[in-house]
């Protein structure tokens, strides 16, 4: 839904440009975001592409804890005026439900069996 709206106002929409099924490098495209960053095993960085009255990252950092790992998602935004500061609220409660989403489907697939 995001992507066809993103389109709609002029945005790249979603999209798949990964150059490696299995891995990915900094500028890969990844839906409607671009990798700026990547350690592998305990860090990646990604930029938002989509059109925002901002600027958006969205940041996961793994770290050893207790005999397994601890995996720490962070949303960051850098809104421009008092529009950006609305969108940001305004979508507060639906970013919480699908950052929280996607991190339990990221370690059920972390936990899953090779």
């Amino acid at each position: 839904m995001r992507g066809l709206i993103d389109l709609a106002v002029g945005g790249p929409g979603m999209r798949r440009s990964r150059r490696d099924p299995e891995s990915v490098t900094p500028g890969d495209g990844l839906d409607f975001w671009r990798v700026e960053a990547i350690e592998p095993g305990h860090l990646l960085r990604l930029a938002a592409e989509m059109r925002l009255p901002g600027r958006a990252w969205l940041q996961f950092e793994v770290t050893p804890e207790n005999g397994g790992s601890l995996i720490r998602q962070t949303a960051l935004f850098d809104p421009v005026g008092v529009g950006g500061l609305l969108y940001w609220y305004a979508l507060y409660g639906i970013h919480r439900f699908v950052f929280a989403g996607m991190l339990r489907n990221i370690a059920r697939a972390a936990e899953a069996p090779g």
